[in-house]
């Protein structure tokens, strides 16, 4: 019995074959690995060393294999890592939030807050004075009717609320909730310096809040 010439069904099939080519970076990275191998397998052969299985071309496959999983593994923690960091900065801000907004029962005003910070930079209680400035421009923000004080708002969203405002305005209040954050909930200890930089970050607010309420009193003005 004659067996059955398949070989145009073969060639067929292989026509439709559709080879997709690995990105350069794998094939670089195939061809250092072959490299490294041989290095090592020819060094081994002159020091008249034996390994099973140096000659088996899968053990660079599964070499390729480790690598891969170990790259995923690397961006998963990035991705894990970076979460958790940003979900950090968000609970960082709520509770600056809440637990400076909560000494508001003493209704100061923007001025009030910045007598205090005065008292407190004399005391070099910086930390303290650094927050009570971060309340003065909450306050300054409130009293030029450009953003309303609310207790429960965080400082990402105060920054959302004055970026469609005042661009200039936005940056100045993210660069010194940013800077208040850092002393008040991380290992950065407060000096005289940062009381000095969220001082003019303040001030920059302060212009910044004048000029916008200035317009809208002429805008107002025009309308009538």
């Amino acid at each position: 019995m004659n067996p059955r010439d398949i070989a145009p069904e073969i060639a067929a099939v292989a026509g439709k074959y559709n080879y997709k080519k690995p990105p350069d970076l794998l094939v670089q990275m195939q061809e250092w690995l072959d490299r490294a191998w041989r290095f090592v397998t020819d060094l081994l052969s002159s020091l008249r060393i034996h390994m099973p299985g140096m000659a088996d071309t899968n053990a660079v496959g599964n070499i390729m294999q480790v690598l891969v999983l170990l790259v995923g593994a690397i961006c998963l923690f990035a991705i894990v890592y970076f979460a958790l960091k940003r979900m950090g900065q968000l609970s960082a801000q709520a509770q600056l939030a809440r637990k400076g907004q909560s000494a508001a029962y003493r209704l100061l005003d923007a001025e009030g807050w910045k007598k205090e910070a005065d008292e407190l930079s004399e005391k070099k209680d910086w930390r303290k004075a650094c927050r009570a400035l971060y309340m003065s421009s909450l306050r300054t923000m409130h009293e030029s009717a450009v953003v309303e004080f609310a207790p429960t708002r965080t400082n990402y969203e105060y920054w959302y609320a004055l970026e469609p405002r005042s661009e200039m305005l936005a940056r100045s209040f993210k660069s010194l909730a940013n800077r208040v954050e850092l002393v008040w909930f991380g290992n950065k200890q407060a000096s005289a310096e940062d009381y000095r930089e969220i001082g003019e970050h303040l001030r920059k607010v302060e212009e910044e809040c004048q000029f916008i309420k200035e317009r809208t009193a002429g805008e107002i003005a025009s309308a009538k």
